[in-house]
């Protein structure tokens, strides 16, 4: 019986290592929107306190405001390379507006410009991707709601959760 106490209370201690975090679905999503709707409001400190947790999980609709967050300055360090990075990543969504958007940014930077964007986009997506972060994203229909939206849910498999770069000396791929 001590053996399998002390098993347990080794098992137990060990997964409080990892930095794993588990939460519902549901609360993520919950999550994901209350973050968007904090960004459409300009409380960008409050939105990237609730997208900057859920970005690095892979979570798009996260990526895409937090996209927008450095390539603005919003409540962070502007930064055109951290937003390229995020806007990358969340361009595997399929989503047709936000790879538009990339690719006329990317077509705008110079050529050293884009070496490190696809330095960072390359790193983001081996971080933060769908594959990296076992996400899978699908279009499906709101509600009664006609409107077509991306809906992602991760998988309950257990993944690395790196931090995010907060400033382009934060970043690690370019040095």
């Amino acid at each position: 019986m001590k053996a399998v106490c002390l098993i347990i209370v080794l098992l137990i201690s060990s997964c409080k290592s990892t930095g794993v975090i588990l939460k519902d679905i549901d609360a993520i999503d919950k999550q994901q929107k209350w973050g968007i709707t904090l960004y459409e409001r300009g409380d960008y400190q409050g939105a990237f306190q609730e997208l900057s947790e859920l970005a690095p999980w892979g979570y798009k609709d996260s990526q895409y405001a937090l996209a927008f967050m450095f390539l603005k300055g919003l409540h962070v360090e502007q930064s055109t390379l951290i937003g390229m990075g995020w806007l990358g990543v969340a361009t595997e969504s399929g989503i047709k507006e936000w790879q538009s958007l990339f690719d006329n940014l990317y077509q705008a930077a110079s050529s050293e410009d884009k070496k490190s964007i696809d330095l960072i986009v390359n790193d983001y997506i081996a971080k933060f991707g769908l594959k990296a972060q076992h996400v899978v994203c699908q279009r499906t229909k709101r509600g009664f709601s006609k409107r077509i939206v991306m809906q992602c849910t991760k998988s309950d498999r257990l993944t690395t959760v790196h931090s995010i770069d907060l400033k382009e000396s934060d970043v690690v791929v370019l040095k």
